[in-house]
């Protein structure tokens, strides 16, 4: 006997939106001003998700833009963002394993799962259905939710028959037919078309098609071909006829796994036989091109209880050495209890490996041959920082160890970001390691190698007012300057001056760096420019220089400054 849960999630696109946000942003666009999400259909922009303010205010779901603008003249607007939600979806039905080993997306805003011969493990499928209600109301959705014998009764009864006072029902397999004779002609999953019609025939439930003659019904409607749909998806929500329907594909399971005939007890034996595995996983990621970010040791003790493991990498790693390396310090506090009967190790993140170059330049020969003063990078001098923090990570915490990433900020003192060794990179403003607008290996001859921790005041004679520096004072110090490059411009982050209007959601502001560093940022009434030049003085050494603001942008305006902010190698 079939038991399919049906999850609707009617507020999707916003609480998925919602989820991505930091935790100030998620209270303004739940509760704050009015707000909905857009997107062209046939051309014009209709509303696709509303929050409860917009509703209570008289927006719709399917609105045209105007119209609703119309009726709410505050309404903020944001794109909607179609392909990130189905991918949450997928994400979502995934994360609902627990329930069923096949599950899959439903449409724009579900999940159906098969929970067949599941709800003895949670005492009943009324423990069931709300165990899952309680999971997804923690991560923050809104969820309706209903188990019945197929996907077409779960369906209807989830969205036409739940409320906000009654979000989960349950129908047992002999109730289908009364659950369902209430529910409109549209819990059946026809189009539009079909609905209309069956309306202006009288047929406005469910229960109208029961005592119908099915012969006579494709002369009521336009044809054949539409009753026959209609009369199909009756059949495949009472159970007479049955529902193509496929899971997810299952990831394959990137683990290895170690039976024992006799409890390992010496801490000796288990530490040889992890070694064994981390070996083993390092060859089965190797041969997917992939790396371990974050792995889990599982140990089955004697007594049928388990133990766990978890290390973390701050880069994907394919060497075992290295993975036994995170995990022996760890084994040390574990009960082995009576034994420990098996092992499984598991990559739960893996990422491409990315190809690492062996050797840069040439090993330095002196009196041997060879130039003097070349010099060798190998891998294991480049990976060995890396394996420092992953040790002092694991064992100190993921947070009491912190790297500097770069960040999508123009201004040079903002644009890296503090973060956790171990963390994946899911922060707000960090940069993809794929945008070659932000690659290091295509900016590091443009930034120097020491950047200031602030911009420091420099006299500077110039030839013409808006050219590069002859000679400049820092420190007390004249350097006279021999060659220049540039000027590289940037521009300042203009709409931070600009007056914060109500209801008003944009992307965060160019700021989020500076809190994160724990630096005092001062707004200025006006942000000015900066011209940046790589300047080199007679006695060969090279900084980094620039002039704040323009000649010439008013009476008004203080008159350009110029600050040293780097020193070249």
């Amino acid at each position: 006997m079939k038991r399919i849960v049906s999850i609707w999630l009617p507020a999707w696109p916003i609480e998925r939106l919602v989820r991505e946000q930091a935790s100030a942003r998620r209270r303004e666009l739940l509760e704050g001003p009015p707000f909905a999400l857009v997107d062209a259909v046939r051309g014009a922009l209709r509303i696709t998700a509303v929050n409860a303010r917009a509703r209570g205010g008289g927006v719709r779901v399917g609105q045209g833009l105007a119209d609703a603008r119309a009726v709410l003249p505050g309404l903020a607007t944001r794109p909607a963002q179609p392909v990130r939600d189905h991918a949450g979806l997928v994400t979502l039905a995934r994360w609902a394993g627990r329930y069923g080993p096949q599950r899959h997306v439903d449409g724009v805003d579900g999940v159906w799962i098969d929970a067949t011969g599941v709800a003895h493990l949670y005492g009943g499928e009324e423990r069931l259905a709300g165990d899952l209600y309680a999971r997804l109301s923690r991560l923050g959705l809104t969820a309706r939710i209903a188990l019945a014998g197929t996907l077409g009764a779960a369906y209807a009864l989830a969205r036409f028959s739940t409320c906000a006072a009654q979000p989960v029902r349950c129908v047992e397999e002999g109730d289908t037919a009364a659950a369902l004779a209430p529910l409109p002609v549209a819990a059946l999953r026809v189009d539009a078309e079909m609905v209309l019609l069956a309306r202006r025939l009288g047929l406005k439930r469910i229960g109208d098609l029961y005592g119908l003659p099915r012969t006579s019904l494709g002369r009521r409607f336009r044809s054949d071909r539409m009753a026959e749909a209609l009369l199909e998806r009756l059949d495949a929500a009472l159970g007479h006829a049955g529902e193509l329907r496929a899971g997810l594909a299952e990831p394959p399971r990137l683990s290895v796994e170690r039976s024992f005939a006799e409890p390992l007890i010496s801490m000796d034996g288990l530490v040889a036989a992890v070694g064994e595995l981390t070996h083993e996983l390092a060859a089965l990621l190797a041969a997917q091109g992939l790396g371990l970010r974050r792995g889990q040791l599982v140990l089955s003790r004697a007594d049928g209880s388990a133990a766990y493991v978890v290390i973390g990498t701050a880069a994907a790693t394919g060497d075992g050495r290295h993975l036994l390396a995170l995990l022996a310090p760890k084994l040390d506090t574990v009960d082995a209890g009576f034994g420990i009967d098996a092992l499984r190790l598991e990559a739960m993140v893996a990422e491409p490996l990315a190809a690492q170059q062996t050797t840069l330049g040439m090993e330095h020969r002196g009196d041997s041959g060879g130039p003097v003063g070349a010099f060798v990078v190998t891998a294991e001098r480049c990976t060995a920082l890396e394996h420092l923090t992953d040790r002092l990570a694991n064992r100190l915490g993921s947070n009491q160890v912190l790297v500097m990433a770069p960040a999508a900020r123009h201004l040079p003192e903002h644009a890296v970001i503090e973060r956790g060794a171990l963390a994946q990179d899911r922060r707000r403003g960090l940069v993809p390691s794929s945008d070659p607008a932000f690659d290091s290996r295509h900016r590091i001859a443009l930034r120097p190698a020491l950047l200031l921790e602030r911009p420091e005041p420099i006299a500077v004679m110039a030839e013409v007012p808006d050219g590069p520096p002859l000679r400049f004072t820092w420190r007390r110090v004249e350097h006279r300057v021999a060659t220049a490059a540039g000027p590289e411009r940037i521009a300042p982050v203009w709409w931070r001056s600009l007056p914060r209007l109500p209801g008003r959601c944009d992307e965060a502001e160019e700021e989020p760096a500076v809190a994160a560093l724990g630096e005092r940022a001062v707004r200025a009434s006006v942000p000015r420019t900066r011209d940046y030049y790589q300047i080199e003085d007679r006695e060969g050494g090279r900084y980094w220089v620039f002039r704040e603001g323009l000649y010439g942008e008013g009476e008004q305006d203080e008159p350009p400054r110029w600050f040293l902010h780097g020193v070249f190698a």
